[in-house]
């Protein structure tokens, strides 16, 4: 083969080397997309592994579940969720967000659950604690160590009822306020060196609790058994302490827990939301009674008046009829029946 034939050869077979062959050997574009399906009638959009570096703007805005896990997202903007109020649950763990802008979160006011697990977050974004309707809460494996809620205001606005803040480095449990709702807590694979039991009189409908891979002492962990299992906890699902110590050594400190002041506050916030709801029942079926009998109320006015302009219609279309004088002359027998003429009045003669 002549020279200036296998210079250009190599340089085509250097290039072609060069490109990215899948295994089919043909060299295509990747096109992957964000998956559109339907979930109990709920519209989803799955967005999962993607390699995507900022939430995406060019999705339907009546999106209601958002998956985003998987990606390469380091930081939330104050925009990035603006465009998607609808959505109801937002998947976000496994990325790399390392911040959040302040008002990220704010028009999510129909969001009930959120996952930011397996993030590199330092603190949990206060507004999250501000949502109406925010329930389940996952931000467990993230270095919360600067989480910074003596600004925030207590009680909080979100009724939560799960909260997971596992393996976060936690020192004690974040202190939200009284959280009524709230039934099931996994703080575990924490340190909580920190712990005090009188956080949990802030969570007086408790049922589960998750204390595993911590560092509770003997006596706190002896302590949270007995304080869960007085709200009427299923055995199974309180801590498992390792020895039993008596009263003595590790003494019950309900004075600092159910028979505190923070507990029947909390009790107090459970019979009033129940009494409210309650009120609202009952004004709902006072008005569908109501709006009932309105609409029967129409209706049978309604039937009266079709009735009366009927009957007003059939006396209109009767023949006029006038006394026979015959009757009027002479004294006809009580068994007689009375004459009548159906000729018109006009040409009745006197």
């Amino acid at each position: 083969m002549e020279l200036h034939w296998l210079l250009p050869l190599i340089v085509c077979l250097y290039s072609l080397r060069a490109l990215p062959l899948p295994a089919s050997g043909f060299v295509i574009q990747d096109e992957r997309k964000c998956k559109y399906a339907r979930i109990e009638k709920l519209l989803r959009i799955r967005c999962y592994d993607m390699d995507l570096k900022e939430v995406p703007q060019n999705l339907k805005t009546s999106v209601e579940v958002l998956d985003l896990s998987y990606n390469r997202i380091r930081k939330l903007k104050s925009g990035s969720f603006q465009r998607y109020t609808d959505i109801r649950f937002l998947m976000l763990y496994e990325n790399m967000i390392l911040s959040v802008e302040p008002g990220t979160f704010e028009p999510l006011t129909s969001l009930q659950e959120v996952d930011l697990s397996n993030n590199g977050l330092t603190t949990i974004p206060m507004e999250l604690f501000t949502l109406p309707k925010l329930r389940n809460l996952y931000i467990d494996s993230n270095e919360l160590t600067h989480l910074g809620l003596e600004t925030l205001q207590k009680p909080i606005t979100a009724p939560l009822e799960y909260l997971n803040v596992a393996n976060c480095e936690l020192q004690d449990l974040p202190d939200l306020g009284v959280l009524p709702k709230l039934w099931q807590l996994n703080a575990s694979m924490n340190p909580l060196t920190n712990f005090q039991i009188d956080g949990l009189a802030n969570l007086c409908h408790l049922r589960v609790i998750d204390l595993a891979k911590t560092q509770l002492s003997p006596c706190s962990c002896q302590q949270v058994t007995n304080h869960i299992m007085m709200l009427g906890a299923n055995p199974k699902f309180v801590p498992v302490c390792m020895e039993a110590l008596s009263i003595d050594a590790c003494p019950l400190p309900y004075n600092r827990t159910i028979h505190s002041e923070t507990f029947r506050s909390c009790l107090s916030t459970v019979d009033l939301a129940v009494s409210r709801s309650l009120w609202l029942f009952a004004a709902g079926c006072f008005g569908g009674v109501c709006f009932v009998l309105l609409i029967v109320i129409w209706c049978v006015s309604r039937c009266r008046k079709k009735r009366a302009k009927r009957r007003m219609s059939q006396a209109q279309k009767r023949k006029p009829f006038v006394i026979s004088p015959r009757n009027a002359t002479n004294r006809q027998p009580e068994d007689e029946p009375l004459h009548c003429d159906t000729a018109k009045p006009s040409i009745i003669v006197h």
